[in-house]
């Protein structure tokens, strides 16, 4: 019998599409070969459509819209490994943008918004920070096959072959570490890249509040 995601386990499933997304992409730009783009676009079909069956499980009305947008993921994740188009290269990063900002938002009013924490939550937190540094990184190339040029130290070409240079960036400007060999180099760019720098303290800072928060209103002293 094939293993149900439940609300129980979803973000522990969520975190491994995240970490198969990230890994294959580092294998592809150790690695890079002629498969690469399609190996990229079916890790990050995989992810996608774990999280969107890991989402609000409870609510029988969202079965046909999670079947509606698993069958466009898919199309256009094998629309791109098919095709060679500017056009449905733009339509791929606005439809993943989109859809792992929807993700975010449902993880961030599960993890704390629903009862006391639990391993699943605490997964799930890491999974939203996990999901900002991804996000920023999917914009980031987004402004770069809008804009080329936008990013000292990328090279202009299919996205796919940025996806793990951008991640890297995105990550390392998210935790504001900051190597300097990727750096922004147009007013669009820079404004996504001090704004994911202020989201990434703010997210950690209510976080940790957070949790903390639910976890005193849980604890109930002994007499």
């Amino acid at each position: 019998m094939a293993p149900k995601i439940t609300q129980r386990d979803n973000f522990i499933w969520l975190f491994f599409a995240l970490i198969f997304l990230l890994f294959s992409g580092a294998v592809f730009a150790q690695f890079e070969s002629e498969l690469g783009r399609r190996l990229v676009n079916f890790s990050l079909t995989i992810t996608m459509l774990i999280a969107v069956w890991s989402m609000e499980r409870k609510r029988a009305r969202w079965l046909n819209p999670k079947i509606g947008m698993s069958l466009v993921i898919a199309s256009l994740m094998i629309g791109g490994s098919i095709l060679d188009d500017y056009r449905l290269a733009i339509a791929q990063l606005v439809i993943v943008i989109s859809f792992l900002s929807l993700t975010t938002f449902l993880a961030w009013r599960q993890v704390m918004f629903s009862g006391h924490v639990d391993r699943n939550k605490i997964v799930g937190a890491i999974c939203i920070y996990m999901l900002i540094g991804v996000v920023w990184a999917f914009a980031y190339l987004l402004v770069e096959a809008l804009f080329p040029g936008s990013m000292n130290g990328l090279d202009h070409r299919q996205w796919q072959h940025n996806l793990e240079d951008m991640i890297y960036y995105s990550m390392v400007t998210l935790t504001t570490l900051g190597y300097g060999d990727i750096t922004p180099d147009q007013p669009l760019v820079r404004f996504l890249a001090y704004m994911e720098s202020i989201t990434g303290i703010f997210y950690t800072t209510v976080l940790v509040a957070s949790l903390i928060g639910v976890r005193l209103a849980a604890y109930k002293p002994e007499d």
